[in-house]
């Protein structure tokens, strides 16, 4: 292939690429205020792309205004570092005001440049016209180069102030801007002058992508999974011309030259033909192999909802045997069993029916289809379908009759411990609960589509928390005291927290502090009472937390930890101070109502004390001390 056609496929490519890249960002600007000027970036890439296209077809007249434009490419990156960081809680020391003047130096600056006769086309190399700047032009780029300087100069800064994926991206964001300067910089080459090729611009397509990818891979899940199935594509395609390459090379000595010697490009444009075709056909094709091997297999909607609903309703292991044989004979006519066999292979339920759904707990539930094997195809598909609900079911009612035996404890034991009558009263609503986002689990199982995972994962964890919110409060607290550095745990927990919520939280204490206390119930202290905080500084543009530790020597020689974590959250009414670290006074949106309450038992068991206050400067603080 001519490296002149290659070039001019680079930029075209180049100019698809970041157009591309540009209305995807567009499309998710709700998720991220950033992302329009991100979008703008990428545009500006796709017009000074375009600019160098217009070179080489020698249209000095569009080609050297949009290549003097280049002072609009740092400038929406530089709108974009901005907005990101402000956005992220790091102060930008007021730029974000001053945008619209960025915005206008770039305008001016290029039609000085272009008045200015900043650039002209010449030949150059294989080119037959070629960009060069001109003296005007040196100075446009010299604008440039400044505001880029001045925007990952702005990066560094929110590096320092920033924590977990944010200073990841930063990194990656650096690492990607020295990408881009290489592969860029190389069509000033004519204008040094020199006449090494500029190879480097052939790679350009890649840089509007990882740009893009650098910003949003800690931020949109769905990022990942569009650069991870691109990646594989990306593979394919290139296992594909290498392997009708080599067959092409194979043709020859058979006499087949013509074959043999079909250009790259066009080889290039049949693999990426031949795999959009296999792309848009794997659906229908999948669709029609379902239809043709498991005719009358398909499960519709209404009865994956009806399957659910039953299931939903179940009590006990019995009646959930029961339920599954009903549905499964009602819908196909074929008898079969249900064993249910607990971790220690002790059964809960067992048949005399050799075809049978088998549910096991081992780390987790699995269901086996065992008996099948004279089943026809199409009924043993459904009955795949309803195996693959069946784990998430038993592992439902699990937690159910779990968090009903605990009821029935708190029950027995409510003069001995008071906290678990007031769980037990509530058990059955926090079980009832649990059923809501447990059936989405029980529907999405069935779907088996990767679309759903993250809100599968969403749902879970909502579950999770509320499971482990109450049996912590159930369960009794015996401490478990080892010596550790609370500085570390600190550290870790904050790191936590800022990678959930993405809230800064600036740590005030020694490098190291040595003490004896159970580390993971002080970690839990820890989490509770700044994922309040966070919740609710979330709702808040300038949203802050500081977390202070020390040492504090009382008399007679003893000392005590004391951590402070202050928020500028709304202040506590008055009426709810007092029954501030009781279960269920005060629950946050998403919270199970249990975390202050927990942390209390943790600190009385340390036998310390934990407080509330407004005299510290801040509109909440919570005050924590425990002995040594």
């Amino acid at each position: 292939m001519d490296i002149s056609v290659l070039f001019n496929t680079s930029l075209w490519t180049t100019v698809l690429s970041a157009f591309g890249v540009a209305i995807w960002l567009w499309s998710r600007r709700r998720e991220d205020p950033s992302l329009p000027a991100l979008a703008g970036f990428c545009l500006s890439m796709a017009a000074w792309c375009l600019g160098h296209i217009f070179a080489l077809q020698q249209q000095p007249q569009l080609a050297v205004p949009l290549l003097l434009a280049n002072p609009l490419l740092p400038t929406s990156f530089l709108h974009f570092v901005i907005v990101w960081l402000k956005d992220s809680k790091v102060s930008t020391f007021g730029l974000d005001q001053r945008i619209p003047y960025f915005y206008v130096a770039a305008l001016l600056v290029t039609v000085a440049s272009v008045l200015a006769d900043g650039g002209f086309l010449a030949p150059w190399l294989v080119f037959p016209s070629f960009f060069h700047l001109a003296l005007a032009g040196w100075m446009n780029l010299a604008y440039t180069v400044a505001v880029g300087i001045f925007a990952h100069i702005l990066l560094l800064y929110g590096f320092r102030e920033s924590q977990g994926n944010q200073r990841r991206s930063i990194v990656a964001i650096f690492v990607v801007g020295a990408w881009g300067f290489l592969l860029a910089t190389s069509f000033i080459l004519p204008s040094i002058p020199s006449h090494f090729f500029p190879y480097p611009m052939l790679a350009l397509p890649s840089y509007a992508v990882l740009v893009a990818y650098s910003v949003v891979r800690y931020r949109l899940v769905e990022a990942n999974r569009l650069v991870s199935h691109a990646l594989q594509w990306l593979v394919v395609l290139m296992v594909s011309m290498l392997v009708m390459g080599g067959l092409l090379w194979l043709v020859e000595p058979l006499g087949l030259e013509e074959l043999s010697h079909v250009p790259n490009l066009q080889l290039l444009v049949y693999s990426t033909l031949l795999l959009l075709i296999a792309w848009l056909s794997y659906e229908p094709a999948k669709r029609f192999a379902e239809r043709l091997i498991y005719p009358g297999g398909k499960v519709e909607e209404a009865t994956l909802n009806l399957w659910v609903s039953q299931l939903n309703r179940v009590t006990s292991w019995e009646e959930l045997a029961s339920v599954v044989e009903t549905m499964w004979y009602q819908r196909s006519r074929y008898k079969a069993g249900m064993s249910i066999v607990d971790a220690q292979g002790e059964p809960y339920v067992e048949t005399r029916q050799t075809t049978q759904f088998t549910c096991i707990k081992r780390s987790q539930w699995h269901c086996y289809l065992n008996g099948w094997e004279d089943i026809p195809p199409a009924t043993h598909h459904m009955a795949e379908i309803l195996a693959a609900m069946l784990p998430s079911t038993c592992a439902s009612l699990e937690r159910s009759l779990q968090l009903a035996e605990v009821k029935a404890k708190a029950e027995r034991a409510r003069i001995e411990q008071r906290h678990l009558v007031e769980l037990g009263g509530l058990t059955a609503a926090i079980a009832h609960e649990l059923r809501n986002p447990l059936n989405i689990i029980n529907m999405a199982s069935a779907q088996t589509e990767p679309m759903i995972k993250s809100h599968i994962q969403n749902q879970v964890a909502r579950a999770e928390l509320l499971i482990r919110d109450t049996l912590s409060y159930a369960s009794n607290i015996d401490l478990n005291k080892t010596e550790m550095d609370v500085m570390s745990l600190v550290n870790q927990v904050v790191e936590q927290i800022d990678a959930l919520f993405n809230v800064h939280i600036d740590v005030q204490g020694p490098e190291t502090l040595m003490g004896a206390f159970d580390g993971p119930r002080l970690q839990q202290v820890l989490i509770n009472i700044l994922e309040n905080s966070a919740a609710f500084i979330a709702q808040q543009a300038d949203g802050k937390i500081q977390l202070t530790v020390q040492r504090d020597v009382l008399q007679g020689m003893t000392s005590e930890l004391v951590i402070s974590i202050h928020n500028n959250g709304p202040q506590i009414p008055d009426e709810m101070q007092a029954h501030l670290f009781e279960p269920f006074i005060s629950k946050r949106s998403g919270g199970s109502g249990l975390g202050l309450s927990i942390v209390r038992r943790i600190v009385d068991a340390h036998q310390g004390s934990i407080e509330y206050r407004e005299d510290c400067g801040w509109p909440v603080t919570f005050m924590v001390r425990l002995p040594e």
